[in-house]
């Protein structure tokens, strides 16, 4: 894959327009024939694109563009397909075709992942294996540049971690991304999921002095389709911590009505 399809690819993968993509950093008509692939984009003037979007450079060239070492893109698809189906032995296939692969950053994602529907989400265990928490951790820990990958792994499984450890990663995370009106909508819509993840251990364990923060974060997201759901659920938990009753009830009837059935019977109650 060139680089001009594969940013072609990102950016609507993102959700965004060429002129978003483009971002002042090389004109709009420059970057719509380099997605073309009529002209070539400078190695600087790419990396201050990737930087712009959030986007980790070496994540983007093992992903898009060196087919050789990455599984299929729609890796997750297959596996939600085959776990919505109750069909292990596709799952323990793709598993094969996974293990044959190199290993690097974005392909021990998808082997963790599919762990989780093989011996977690499928058998509908209680907890994760400790071995399987064991890997889940060393992953978040060693790439804590907080790239996709690694937000999308820990937002899945905070409930393995303690609640000092949960208090320092989601404080690193948003240090490294302070402003939430700067990211992706994905990238956006995955902090603010793991703040509202964050909050409900912090209900768990009766700490509301460390709340503040996620809180604040929670309420400068921008207003994205994508990330409607994640707002809501930070004004439900602001609420739940005030102990206001009749908006907790307000907000539930809104997931109610919009058939959020499951969220709302693990959400806590006043």
């Amino acid at each position: 894959m060139t680089i001009g399809s594969a940013l072609k690819q990102l950016r609507t993968k993102l959700g965004l327009t060429q002129a978003e993509m483009a971002a002042g950093i090389i004109s709009v008509s420059f970057y719509s024939k380099v997605e073309r692939d009529i002209h070539d984009i400078g190695t600087t003037e790419l990396i201050e694109l990737l930087n712009q979007h959030n986007i980790d450079v070496t994540t983007f060239f093992t992903t898009y563009i060196s087919p050789k070492s990455k599984p299929d893109t729609d890796i997750l698809e297959q596996i939600n397909t085959a776990y919505e189906r109750g069909d292990k032995k596709e799952l323990l296939k793709i598993q094969t075709k996974l293990n044959a692969l190199p290993k690097d950053h974005v392909t021990e994602y998808y082997r963790l992942q599919l762990r989780l529907y093989l011996d977690v989400y499928l058998p509908r265990a209680k907890k994760i294996p400790l071995d399987l928490k064991m890997k889940l951790k060393e992953y978040v820990f060693r790439n804590d540049n907080w790239d996709v990958y690694s937000l999308q792994t820990f937002r899945e499984t905070m409930r393995i971690y303690h609640l000092d450890e949960l208090s320092f990663l989601v404080n690193a995370i948003l240090v490294k991304y302070p402003d939430p009106n700067k990211l992706t909508t994905m990238l956006a819509e995955n902090v603010g999921a793991i703040c509202v993840n964050y909050l409900d251990n912090c209900y768990e364990y009766n700490a509301p002095e460390l709340i503040s923060r996620p809180l604040n974060y929670l309420q400068r997201l921008p207003y994205h389709k994508e990330i409607l759901l994640v707002k809501i659920l930070g004004n439900y938990y602001q609420a739940v911590f005030a102990k206001d009753r009749a908006k907790c009830a307000q907000i539930l009837q809104v997931l109610k009505d919009a058939g959020c059935h499951d969220l709302i019977k693990v959400l806590p109650r006043l």
